[in-house]
């Protein structure tokens, strides 16, 4: 008997340990639990010691004690939460699942704009659950708002890093781009491209996006205003650099306030709006095509004609080349052509011309004409009413006080000098191309026929003689012997 106690003494002691052991496994998990089980453990073997005669009563005891503490350490109420009848988390309590719809709610709204319910069918399970079993918040509210399809799949195009419109699928844009290209392409068109950084991409979008291709591919099609520089050239006005910009003077001078409209100068910059296409297009052509080939010149050197004249002694031929060509064209403009191979396909033949080299005479003419006098046009050339009937006017009438001097228009030779009827004292010079000039009505004349005179030379003094009203001169110039309007000429 005495054995027997000591032997189940011994296993007391070794169900202690093990229990001790086990306890102190535990301790780490049952945080909430772990004072009271303590305490509880050195109450147990205290009562083990006291009752030596039946210790494996004390130890089914302590063993449910701890079984106890261990488990309410260990696990906590929860919720199973289940969507439409998908377990998706399992979460604290009820108030942690309005916060999880309320931020799903609001995530929703943003992206599509308007007010969102969420009105899935939402059950929440009792149940208990150790601490690792718990779901994340933010998981939970991810699943939801990925369940409620906010957002869906689509395509963007994007011009130069600017995102311009989107689609259904990328062939959709693809296609609307290879359309906008194809009428600047020809059948010698090798290859197209555009001039801007064109991007097509996925990515999501509300699921509430209407996709518009008309208004996307007029937007492709149009024009963007964008800033630029203009350098004010020779010539230039504020108002007229407006007009050729297609702006107006208000608006040129709304976007350039430090500017003075009436001083502008040369070199001077001005900042300007420009249409610009959203999409430029360029095309490389491979082009044939025939060239001339110009005849070649030889010149003659002759004493017969005047220095700077020449004529043709024997009139070439132009040649024909095949050309074989890569052109660049940016939205139909040619941008830039390189030769890949020519052919002849005729040769040219020479031209010979004569040169001139003897010095030019001061009375050689110098194919331009300079007015006669200083005066007002009293009459044009063209039909008039003068004394009371009708008459076509031969020239111009230059008015002018009386002996003003006349000058030569060109140089030339003097083939009349004299009276000549309603002309009264005339002056005609032939020149060297064989047109003549007139000048009428003089008072006096200061050349005879046969002088060679030069551009400039007075050859006579204003009047009214002849058929005149009043002192001018009247000025006429005549090609092949027929009369032409002066004005064309001066």
């Amino acid at each position: 008997m005495i054995q027997f106690q000591h032997d189940l003494k011994e296993k007391a002691k070794q169900l202690r340990g093990g229990l001790a052991a086990a306890w102190d496994k535990t301790r780490a998990a049952a945080a909430r639990g772990r004072d009271r089980s303590r305490v509880f453990f050195k109450k147990a073997r205290k009562a083990v010691v006291r009752h030596p005669v039946s210790p494996l009563l004390y130890v089914a005891v302590l063993a449910v004690a701890i079984g106890a503490v261990v488990f309410d350490g260990m696990y906590s109420r929860a919720y199973v939460l289940e969507v439409d009848g998908q377990q998706v988390g399992v979460i604290a309590d009820e108030a942690e699942l309005d916060t999880i719809v309320s931020d799903v709610e609001a995530r929703v709204a943003d992206i599509l704009g308007e007010e969102y319910d969420y009105d899935a069918e939402i059950t929440l399970t009792p149940a208990f659950a150790a601490a690792g079993d718990v779901s994340d918040t933010e998981e939970v509210a991810a699943t939801l708002f990925d369940n409620v399809g906010a957002l869906m799949d689509a395509y963007a195009i994007s011009i130069d890093g600017y995102e311009i419109g989107y689609a259904e699928t990328q062939a959709e844009l693809e296609g609307m781009l290879e359309e906008i290209a194809q009428p600047y392409c020809t059948e010698d068109t090798v290859e197209h491209s555009f001039a801007e950084r064109v991007e097509i991409y996925p990515m999501q979008v509300p699921s509430n996006t209407e996709f518009d291709l008309e208004v996307l591919r007029n937007t492709l099609t149009g024009y963007r205003v964008e800033e630029n520089t203009y350098v004010v050239q020779q010539g230039d006005t504020f108002n007229a650099i407006a007009y050729s910009l297609d702006m107006t003077p208000a608006g040129l001078a709304e976007l350039n306030p430090d500017v003075d409209p009436n001083t502008l100068y040369v070199d001077q910059k001005l900042v300007i709006q420009q249409a610009i296409p959203y999409l430029s297009v360029r095309t490389v052509d491979h082009e044939t095509y025939e060239e001339t080939i110009e005849s070649p010149v030889e010149y003659i050197d002759t004493p017969d004609l005047y220095e700077g004249e020449t004529s043709v002694k024997e009139e070439g031929t132009d040649g024909v080349a095949q050309v074989s060509a890569e052109v660049t064209y940016l939205n139909g403009v040619e941008e830039a052509r390189t030769v890949l191979e020519t052919t002849t396909v005729q040769e040219a033949t020479t031209t010979y011309i004569y040169r001139g080299t003897t010095p030019k005479p001061v009375t050689a003419s110098n194919g331009y004409f300079i007015w006669p006098v200083n005066g007002t046009i009293t009459s044009y050339y063209g039909g008039r009413y003068i004394f009371g009937s009708y008459d076509f006017h031969l020239g111009l009438d230059i008015a002018c006080p009386y002996g003003t001097a006349i000058q030569a228009a060109d140089g030339g030779t003097v083939t009349y000098s004299g009276w000549k009827g309603s002309y009264g004292n005339l002056v005609v010079i032939t020149h060297d191309n064989g047109m003549q000039t007139y000048y009428a009505h003089n008072s006096s004349l200061l050349v005879s026929v046969g002088d060679k005179v030069y551009q400039g030379q007075t050859i006579a003094a204003a009047g009214m003689t002849g058929s005149a009203t009043g002192y001018h001169c009247h000025f006429e110039v005549r090609v092949n012997g027929s009369t032409v309007n002066p004005l064309s000429y001066l």
